[in-house]
């Protein structure tokens, strides 16, 4: 029973919905949604943490039991050079040292001649830290090549850096940036594969241990594609130049974790160094360096580049394209058409079965694409989008079924029993409005010699008596099912068989107007009423076809049938002048019945209006 009218304003609201929220997406107020977005990546890939390579970097970690066994943090440098030292028997193929080792004071820079002896011995990678701040040291020659059109606009740019003492940079085999940049109370979601300062173009810690376990190489960043190159590695270089972290499982990091103080009392395996990266930094929280990730929010920074250093190893680089965001919202868009149309099409369930059905196919899909290709695409965004625009158009519908349930109610509340008023609210489809021809029984009746009783008695005692009448005619029509269409004067206009189906309908309409003879020849015993003279009541009953709909303007509109059997059942009320008699059944009637209820022939008659003779039958008392 959808309208076009209902469709449109359905339609309408979903596309209303719809705007607003991918209007939200593209505005993004607050950056909730990229909040989002990024807190969904975050969980993803904590749920599937990837396989590390064979090559994993070990990581040499001062923690507690160190401090404890060699002494408060921050040590002496001669006390690290030990501990270098140690890292240099074992013959690993580069360390990457994740600790800051700025000038000191003048008493103590001999220190640093001792440091730097140490890390003369092996291909080693000091850090620098990025600063706000513009450095008055010259910056550090980049080992960053740029061959086409390279693209990282979103580039961590910073005006000044701090770097290591003098002394040991000239031991060192290359610097590399240790910062982490993350917001305030977030996660570090990344690295810095390049990083700019001091209008040098810098690479990060990782990358930079990589390239010099490769041979002291030039880092090639090349486009198209827009790769970073590192020897024989090649990762993915994103605009900001950033590498999303996806860690290993817990178990996998701590198996590749030396305690420093194991190597200081020389009781680790020094083939576990041997050949390897080897990343050094401390995990002890008095050095600071602990950091909130995905998967740990206490991670020592160490741990963090040296992940990042075997998802290079591996080329695992999750990728997050610039494009993406469109892609997501036109997504969003589509679900939520195809849930809107499935609104106005579809039955409730089956509508929110396919919104959740797409939306469980489009996260399967941008699950798949995010583990499995690595290209991070969200889950989340495109189908809140989808069920906003949905719910927008469920509600819109919900709106106009209530109304038209409100309508319906009040529409046929006091002409149908209450059963078929819930039967037609739950089941609109089966009220025709719009006009069909169906069988019906018409019954119709009226009053002997009212019009001279109106003349005897007063308005106020006419109508008074009238309306308990028909209130009790109407509710006996409407206690056997059928429906009361209208009050003619004194008569009353019903149909059985509409608007929606009736078995045996011909059955019911004889059984009302015995029921309803019964109770007005009661009603007229009262003494008030028989003081009035209120006459007997003449009823006609006939079935047959009718052409039912609604009519009218505004809100004057009437459910009412029209056709041959109407006038016929009215001239069989009044043919009951001849016979004497109080029922008059038609012939359509009579054969509705098929012998289900004894009758009595009348007569055949004549009727004005009417072609032929209509023989007439009544119920037997």
């Amino acid at each position: 029973m959808r309208s076009a009218r209902a469709t449109r304003l359905v339609g309408f609201a979903g596309a209303a919905c719809l705007f607003l929220a991918i209007l939200f997406g593209i505005a993004d107020p607050g950056n909730l949604v990229d909040r989002l977005l990024e807190n969904t990546f975050d969980r993803l890939l904590a749920w599937s943490p990837r396989l590390s390579s064979p090559a994993h970097p070990v990581v040499v970690v001062i923690g507690r039991d160190a401090l404890a066994s060699v002494g408060p943090w921050p040590w002496p440098r001669d006390r690290l050079a030990l501990l270098i030292d140690k890292i240099a028997d074992a013959k690993p193929k580069v360390l990457a040292v994740d600790i800051l080792l700025p000038l000191q004071p003048t008493e103590l820079a001999s220190s640093d001649q001792r440091l730097a002896q140490a890390i003369a011995r092996i291909p080693t990678v000091l850090a620098l830290v990025l600063d706000p701040e513009p450095s008055r040291d010259r910056p550090p020659s980049s080992t960053v090549a740029v061959m086409g059109d390279v693209k990282v606009s979103e580039l961590l740019v910073t005006p000044g850096f701090v770097a290591p003492a003098p002394q040991l940079i000239s031991s060192a085999q290359g610097l590399g940036v240790m910062s982490l940049p993350s917001p305030e109370g977030l996660p570090v979601r990344a690295v810095p594969l390049l990083a700019g300062a001091a209008d040098t173009l810098l690479t990060g810690l990782a990358v930079e241990a990589l390239r010099l376990a490769a041979g002291n190489v030039t880092v090639i960043a090349a486009a198209p594609p827009q790769l970073l190159r590192i020897g024989e590695h090649s990762v993915r270089l994103p605009p900001d130049g950033l590498l999303r972290l996806h860690f290993a499982t817990a178990s996998e990091r701590g198996a590749q974790i030396v305690p420093a103080e194991i190597l200081l009392r020389g009781e680790a395996d020094a083939s576990r160094l041997a050949g390897k990266i080897v990343f050094l930094g401390a995990s002890a929280p008095e050095a600071g360096g602990l950091r909130l990730t995905a998967v740990d929010p206490l991670m020592p920074s160490v741990e963090i580049h040296a992940e990042a250093a075997d998802q290079m190893l591996s080329g695992h680089v999750p990728l997050r394209n610039s494009s993406m965001k469109r892609v997501e919202l036109a997504a969003g868009a589509l679900l939520g058409i195809i849930g809107t149309l499935a609104v106005i099409f579809l039955s409730p369930v089956l509508a929110g079965l396919v919104t959740i059905g797409l939306a469980l196919i489009w996260v399967g899909a941008s699950i798949f694409l995010s583990i499995d290709a690595l290209w991070l695409t969200d889950a989340v965004v495109p189908v809140l989008v989808a069920l906003f625009t949905v719910q927008g158009a469920a509600l819109a519908q919900f709106g106009i079924v209530y109304r038209q349930r409100l309508a319906i109610e009040r529409r046929f509340a006091l002409h149908l029993s209450p059963e078929v008023v819930r039967r037609i609210v739950n089941n609109p489809s089966e009220l025709k409005l719009a006009g069909e021809t169906r069988t019906i029984t018409v019954l119709f009746t009226d009053i002997e010699g009212f019009t001279a009783l109106t003349e005897r008695l007063g308005a106020e005692a006419v109508v008074s008596l009238l309306d308990r009448y028909v209130d009790t005619v109407a509710g006996i029509v409407v206690d056997h099912g059928g429906m009361v269409d209208k009050f003619v004067g004194d008569g009353v206009l019903a149909f059985f068989n509409a608007p929606v189906d009736l078995p045996d309908h011909a059955e019911r309409a004889v059984a009302s107007a015995c029921a309803i003879l019964r109770a007005t020849e009661s009603f007229r015993r009262e003494p008030q009423v028989a003081a009035s003279g209120l006459g007997r009541t003449r009823i006609g009953i006939e079935t047959g076809q009718a052409v039912l709909g609604e009519v009218g303007r505004g809100t004057k509109r009437d459910y009412t049938a029209y056709g041959r059997v109407v006038n016929l059942a009215s001239r069989l009320e009044a043919a009951n002048k001849s016979f004497g008699s109080s029922i008059a059944l038609g012939p359509g009637t009579v054969a509705a019945l098929r012998g289900k209820v004894p009758l009595r022939r009348l007569g055949a008659v004549m009727l004005s209006g009417i072609d032929g003779q209509v023989e007439i039958y009544e119920p037997k008392s």
